[in-house]
């Protein structure tokens, strides 16, 4: 194996104490799997079913491809099963049981794989007890017998209780048992008049305990004078059962079949007009247990797009669900809702997990009295108790308006519950359903966003802690008050969304204010506050854009070495235990980790070291198993090989933690043991972590370490950790050349040097990108910082490395200004490395020296300098020689002067947003985003009242990414630029299509017609009935892809010109004022002036000359004060 270091320098102190626990109870065990079966999803042009041969190596040291020999082979059989109808590509896969690990990690090794996972087993969420509180409680706590003076219920609604059987015989359930109209309507299932047995493949129903007391709270018969009532007197209960009773056990892939026949029900009653499948609009999924599977995400996503809401337990381990995510709960899927129990006196129940950002809300789930079989009741208590009074109240919900999207429903659900003290912080919302306030909500018939809060901006900023202020918007534009804030922030460059904090409203107009830590790993981006109303009306968000010091943001640097020897001798610590710490163990130094320093770690039996409180169980043993990613987001720790390991003596002589101090400022933990769970010996584990008094993390791996999933990394316990992700073969390396540049204001341009060293037979690529910490000043402002809109022209692109080249050069265009403004400074650097990885120097200061010795008139006067600020502000690129003296004499040589120099430079600047080359590239841009997401509701003020208005839904920070990319290397008339144009293009929509934003929107389960009418609604019916049968048919035949679909979309004649006024309204704002139209120093902070100019264009049929509008905005101080005063 390689190894891997990690620097930065320390900065504070931390204390220390001394305990060791000495339990073995309660053990958080790796995902329990079916041994010999995975999930494997494949790229969709490469799935396959039949038998293979995966080459396993067996020395990890040395790539697959150089071994001759240790190599071992593995049979798989790869096959189709009902998941594979649900998510393209999925496949299940079976091989020998001893295998199941290393077939997966060949699997995910394979070029033609998404992703390959275990079939996890899941259980139910039941913790039995003898409790017995007021009968019903829950149902009064959330207020059903005042819903149930508007509705109760209606049987055309059907939920689906994916869980064991439910005892369909039973006096209080009997009449409200889903009935099939149509038995056996789909492939492969017979016999499915009441639902279905995926478990054991039979329509006959296993009446079990668990599912029919879930079933009870959802549907109990009401007003029979039996029994007890559910919270819906009247509905359809659709028993789908994937787990037994006698094993509390299922599977995934069993699971993932019972979602694909909910969907394939409700397309089914769709498509039949209502006389077919079922109006299936819940699905109740009171289970947990596994780990995080893609495949079942991928699955539950689906159902999203069929409008089935998803309501799950959050699950009965007591635990943080932000940090130690419970599935399928912890999926975020637009269709989840997590839930949490409470008690009668709306506490949170001891049993119950819980999360600010992973719970969404809470329900009654401790002694919850409810039917079982054999006409029978009892009271039960767990979070499988709770989520089926949501599942119940959301079918309750739809009875009352069958119409209620997704999106809708659940918004109903969780932001008009009662708010509980014990939920705040708890949970995303606070509240504790209340269903009767979600059908008073959703009578309103409430269609207004919530107003965009006012004043958005950065307070103060301290390397990545950012104190951000505004004033409160309401519910209903002004009015009101809005139901939740999502501050995020989205990366400048990949437009990776992290979710920052979650804020409660004020009342409108109020001051609010958070402090928030932007994520590591980002110099620079946008911060997002999103407004949400109690129906889930969506305001357009409030944005500021925000950078951070490269030594703040990413203080790490990673590289992989040649393999190393391990460490011999040593001390042993006596961890000789399967799952447990050694806490607070003394270091010989002061470590500085994430700019803070320490003298003390806590040592885990499962391959970590953490410097903040690990996770522990009741009885003080080591929780830290099983491993993930987002669980090493969530310490602060060093993963070294972090899996489920025993370091029990009993199992290999030599286990333990030994500790070696090879020299002053040097100290390495070697971990020897095994593999917990796989057997009597197990495959030995050998590797170290040494930490260094300069901040040094090494990791070492020695012989072993086979049939492992690992995790390997660092983290601040933030968001976007430092994953080492493959450790197998060697790779070339690119980086910058120096750490500084100096370049004069008057050399109009930057050159940055990238260099790429090690194997260079093969092509490979970086993303360069430039940042700034000037954030919104004045561009008068003399503080040493540069501005992007002042001082150079923010830069981004991919630097490709051909065959055999070891260096590139990045040119970064330089306003010169006329302010005196002293030596000034921004930022370069590079990631995302294809085909390389990153060396050292990832980042590079520019200093900007000034060449002003006073405050000079105004340089936009020149028309050089004019022209050549059109071409930075729209191409994105310097002039070319012969565009630059055309334009320039374009407006020198006119006459009668001076009175048309005016008049021309208007013409000229115009001519760029006009020109083949923006239209081909920004233009473009524009409308991939208009076909892909439609329009942003926003509001104006013009007029002098409140009023929505539908806006263009590309942001600046968005826009301007794309349209470099898609701009790159191309200028018109010159060179071969039509083939670059069209490559540059098809690469932006093929990335453009993979972002999450819109496989979110558009999953892959769509049918081409889904997908082609989603795109051209968006477009505002732009394509004829032959353009869009002609695009379905081209997709379903693998003529076009999706990209080339979308493509087709955007370039569209008819949304051309209809989307022509708005984007050039829209391009004022992004190319001279370099700004969103809402974005401060915008008086009205909304789009007040955005309409007031679509008006006028519009009045004057598009003619800019008569609207006046390119004047107004090149005369217009904001844009004049960018280069003098």
């Amino acid at each position: 194996m390689l190894a891997a270091a990690v620097l930065l320098p320390p900065h504070s102190r931390a204390s220390r104490s001394l305990s060791f626990p000495a339990s073995e109870h309660g053990k958080r065990q790796r995902p329990e799997f079916v041994p010999g079966e995975a999930l494997v999803r494949f790229k969709n042009d490469s799935a396959f079913e039949g038998k293979t041969i995966l080459n396993i190596a067996q020395n990890d040291s040395v790539p697959l491809a150089l071994q001759t020999k240790n190599v071992e082979p593995i049979t798989v059989q790869v096959d189709r099963f009902e998941g594979s109808d649900l998510v393209g590509g999925l496949r299940i896969a079976r091989m020998a049981a001893d295998d199941t690990l290393k077939a997966v990690a060949a699997l995910n090794a394979r070029d033609d794989v998404l992703y390959a996972v275990p079939n996890y087993l899941l259980h139910t969420e039941l913790v039995p007890n003898d409790f017995n509180a007021n009968q019903l409680y829950g149902l009064n706590l959330i207020a059903a017998p005042q819903a149930w003076d508007i509705t109760q219920g209606d049987k055309k609604i059907v939920v689906g209780v994916i869980d064991e059987g439910i005892d369909i015989s039973h006096q209080d359930l009997q009449a409200n048992i889903w009935t099939n109209p149509s038995p056996n309507s789909i492939a492969g299932i017979t016999g499915d008049v009441n639902g279905y047995d995926f478990r054991d493949n039979t329509g006959t129903i296993t009446p079990e305990l668990h599912a029919t007391h879930v079933a009870g709270t959802i549907g109990a018969v009401g007003n029979n004078s039996t029994g007890v009532v559910g919270v819906n007197w009247f509905v359809s209960l659709m028993s789908l059962r994937f787990i037994s009773a006698a094993t509390n056990s299922g599977t995934d892939a069993d699971a993932i079949r019972a979602y694909n026949y909910v969907k394939q029900m409700r397309d089914l009653w769709t498509s039949s007009g209502h006389t077919k499948g079922a109006d299936i609009r819940v699905v109740n999924a009171s289970y947990g247990g596994g780990g995080y599977s893609q495949a079942s995400a991928d699955a539950i996503n689906a159902l999203a797009q069929a409008g089935v809401l998803f309501v799950a337990a959050a699950g009965n381990e007591t635990t943080n669900s932000d940090l130690h995510p419970h599935y399928p709960s912890g999926y975020s899927l637009p269709n989840m809702i997590s839930v949490a129990a409470t008690t009668s006196s709306d506490t949170l129940a001891g049993f119950s997990n819980f999360g600010a950002h992973s719970v969404l809300m809470g329900a009654p789930g401790s002694g919850i009295l409810s039917t079982t079989p054999g006409n029978n009741y009892g009271t039960l208590s767990g979070t499988s108790m709770a989520s089926p009074h949501v599942a119940g109240a959301a079918a309750l919900l739809c009875a009352a308006n069958q119409n209620l999207s997704v999106s809708r429903l659940r918004a109903l659900l969780a932001f008009n519950g009662d708010p509980v003290a014990a939920l705040q912080g708890k949970s995303l919302t606070g509240r504790r359903l209340n269903v009767f306030k979600s059908l008073q909500a959703m009578n309103e018939n409430d269609v207004t966003p919530p107003g965009t809060v006012g004043a958005f901006q950065v307070n103060s900023q301290n390397g990545r802690q950012v104190n951000l202020s505004w004033n409160a918007s309401g519910d209903d534009g002004p009015a009101g008050r809005a139901s939740l804030y999502d501050v995020s922030f989205v990366d400048q460059v990949t437009n990776k969304v992290v979710p920052l904090t979650i804020v409660a409203p004020a009342a409108s107009g109020a001051s609010q204010h958070v402090a928030v830590n932007l994520p590591y790993r980002h110099t620079a981006g946008t911060i997002q506050l999103r407004e949400t109303d109690n129906v889930g009306n969506e305001g357009t968000p409030a944005s500021i854009a925000v950078s951070v010091p490269a030594n703040f943001a990413d203080p790490y640097t990673t590289t992989l070495n040649s393999p190393a020897a391990l460490s011999t001798g040593g001390t042993p610590l006596g961890l000789t235990f399967d799952d447990r710490y050694l806490e607070n163990y003394s270091l010989p130094f002061s470590f500085s980790f994430f700019g803070q320093l320490y003298n003390s770690v806590t040592i885990s039996t499962n391959g970590n070291l953490y410097f903040s409180t690990p996770p522990k169980r009741a009885n003080g043993d080591a929780d830290d198993v099983p491993s993930s990613i987002s669980d090493l987001a969530n310490s602060k720790m060093i993963a070294g090989m972090w899996d489920d390991l025993d370091l029990s003596t009993s199992r290999r002589a030599d286990a333990d933690v030994y500790v070696v101090q090879p020299g002053p400022g040097r100290i390495i933990f070697r971990w020897q043991g095994v593999q917990f769970g796989d057997g009597t010996t197990g495959d030995q584990v050998n590797f170290e972590v040494e930490l260094r008094s300069d901040g040094s993390v090494i990791t070492r791996y020695g012989a072993g370490n086979t049939n492992l999933l690992p995790v390997v990394g660092i983290s601040a316990g933030e968001a976007d950790p430092y994953v080492i992700d493959q450790l197998t073969s060697e790779r070339t390396t690119v980086q910058l050349t120096s750490a500084n540049y100096s370049v004069n204001e008057g050399d109009g341009h930057a050159n940055i040097i990238l260099s790429r060293s090690g194997d260079l037979s093969s092509a490979s690529s970086v993303t360069f990108a430039t940042s700034d910490t000037a954030g919104t000043q004045n561009c008068t402002t003399a503080n040493g910082k540069a501005s992007s809109r002042c001082d150079y022209t923010t830069t981004f692109g991919v630097a490709q490395f051909g065959i055999g080249e070891s260096s590139k050069t990045v040119s970064i265009p330089i306003v010169d200004d006329a302010y005196i403004e002293g030596a000034e400074t921004f930022t370069v650097g590079i990631y995302n490395g294809l085909g390389t990885s990153i060396g050292a120097q990832t980042t590079a200061t520019i200093t900007v020296t000034d060449n002003d010795s006073a405050n000079g008139s105004n340089p936009l006067a020149l028309t050089d300098f004019f022209v050549r600020q059109q071409y930075l502000d729209f191409l994105n690129r310097e002039p070319d020689a012969s565009g630059l003296q055309f334009w320039s004499n374009n407006i020198n040589g006119c006459s009668p002067q001076p009175g048309c120099i005016d008049v021309q430079r208007i013409n000229t600047s115009a001519a760029f947003f006009l020109s083949i080359e923006f239209q081909d590239t920004g233009y473009l841009v524009y409308r991939m985003y208009k076909a892909a997401y439609g329009d942003a509701p926003s509001a104006s003020n013009l007029g002098g009242t409140s009023h929505p208005l539908n806006v263009p839904i590309v942001r600046f920070n968005e826009f301007l990414p794309d349209t470099q990319k898609i701009g790159q290397g191309v200028i018109v008339n010159q060179g071969n630029w039509q083939q670059q144009l069209e490559d540059n293009k098809n690469a932006l929509v093929e990335e453009f299509v993979q972002r999450a934003r819109f496989t979110t929107a558009f999953p892959d389960t769509m049918t081409a017609l889904q997908f082609v009418n989603a795109l051209n609604t968006n477009a505002g019916n732009a394509l004829s009935t032959t353009e869009r049968d002609q695009l379905v048919a081209d997709l379903n035949s693998g003529a076009k892809d999706r990209a080339l679909v979308l493509r087709a979309v955007a370039e569209n004649g008819i949304l051309r010109a209809a989307e022509f006024n708005r984007a050039f309204v829209l391009m004022q704002y992004f190319g001279y004022l370099r700004r969103n139209p809402n974005d401060p120093p915008e008086a009205t902070s909304d789009y007040t002036g955005y309409e007031f100019w679509l008006n006028k264009l519009n009045q004057f049929n598009g003619n800019f000359i008569n609207a006046e509008m390119v004047k107004a905005f090149i005369t217009a101080s904001e844009y004049n004060q960018r280069f003098s005063q």
